[in-house]
């Protein structure tokens, strides 16, 4: 499960956060952040976020960049490639690109978080199955040891040390199950923090074009 949210190229919900929270600053004040505007010395990921929120460069293009950041490869030059190939005419509109490309990696990351979900809760479901499993196992030790008590004290006796043994196991299964249930409440949080980023980008998306086609 996702525990926080780190701000680096490898952390994809942290580059989705960045990006998102970078294309609704540049809509509002139709220029670059400052921790996004070009300059001598900046440091390449800054420059390679500015090219994924341009949509200058894909998803795709975007992570094999990301990775040669990560083990320190990647060049000024392998940046100015990708600038000049986004000059190209053919190219649509840089703005709507940057929206769609965050919302694609959103709504791909929610996806994502979908599906880990329903894995993790059934892994939830098994482990709570567990427990009444050896809830049960324990209690049935407890009532035969009471019925050999005075028959055979020996034999309640190792009844009673084989329920002490299932209550352990028991307890460990419940220390997970908590654990994992709050690592679920967290990717629920994440969940709603995605979905209400999309939701304001999908309406500077939607009003954007709508002036356009006011300006026509």
């Amino acid at each position: 499960m996702t525990k926080g949210i780190a701000m680096g190229c490898g952390s994809p919900l942290g580059e989705l956060f960045y990006l998102a929270d970078a294309m609704l600053y540049y809509t509002r004040t139709s220029a670059p952040p400052p921790a996004m505007q070009v300059g001598v010395g900046e440091d390449l990921r800054a420059q390679l976020y500015q090219l994924y929120g341009e949509g200058q460069i894909t998803e795709e293009v975007f992570i094999a960049l990301c990775a040669l950041a990560d083990r320190g490869q990647l060049r000024p030059a392998d940046l100015a490639v990708h600038r000049a190939l986004a000059r190209r005419p053919h190219l649509v509109q840089p703005g709507d690109v940057a929206l769609t490309n965050a919302l694609r990696g959103i709504h791909s990351r929610l996806a994502r978080l979908a599906e880990a979900r329903t894995a993790s809760a059934k892994v939830l479901t098994d482990l709570e199955a567990h427990q009444a499993d050896l809830n049960q196992r324990a209690t049935e030790k407890e009532d035969f040891a009471r019925q050999s008590l005075e028959a055979d004290e020996e034999i309640a006796r190792a009844r009673l040390t084989e329920k002490l043994e299932l209550v352990r196991s028991r307890d460990r299964l419940v220390e997970q199950a908590v654990a994992l249930q709050a690592d679920l409440n967290r990717l629920d949080d994440l969940r709603a923090q995605l979905e209400a980023k999309a939701a304001e980008l999908k309406a500077v998306q939607a009003r954007s074009r709508l002036n356009e086609e006011v300006l026509k």
